[in-house]
């Protein structure tokens, strides 16, 4: 059995299940390290009860930011070339724009650390296309 991401054929899957309030971030089945990482770096903590199968998960402390972590870590990780799906309820319009902004003018270098705390200031061109419902 897999998870999310391998069942969607994509390298991470930002996500909320229905009636849970945490946020996910599937990633295939023994990905790299350096994706596990990255998705560190962005906020998630790192979960991995069993030695092939590793998740993340947003901080439960971030309440009405969690939209505008999600939303930095799915173009943050587009832009660097990776597969992402992200949750539509997850969305946050500004965010997007202003990562982006901050990665198309380099302000913004995608493996430095960055807390959650308020709207990014870093921007891309997304290679995974419109956010979409999982």
């Amino acid at each position: 059995m897999g998870n999310l991401a391998d069942d969607e054929d994509s390298d991470v899957e930002i996500y909320r299940r229905y009636g849970d309030p945490t946020v996910y971030a599937d990633s295939r089945t023994n990905a790299d390290e350096t994706l596990l990482q990255l998705l560190d770096t962005l906020g998630f903590e790192r979960k991995n009860p069993m030695p092939m199968y590793t998740w993340h998960e947003l901080p439960q402390a971030l309440d009405d930011r969690e939209s505008r972590c999600a939303t930095r870590a799915w173009v943050v990780l587009a832009h660097i070339g990776y597969t992402v799906n992200l949750d539509p309820d997850l969305y946050c319009p500004d965010t997007e724009r202003i990562v982006r902004g901050a990665l198309a003018s380099k302000a913004m270098d995608p493996s430095e650390t960055h807390e959650c705390t308020a709207t990014p200031a870093t921007a891309a061109t997304l290679i995974a296309g419109p956010a979409r419902s999982l």
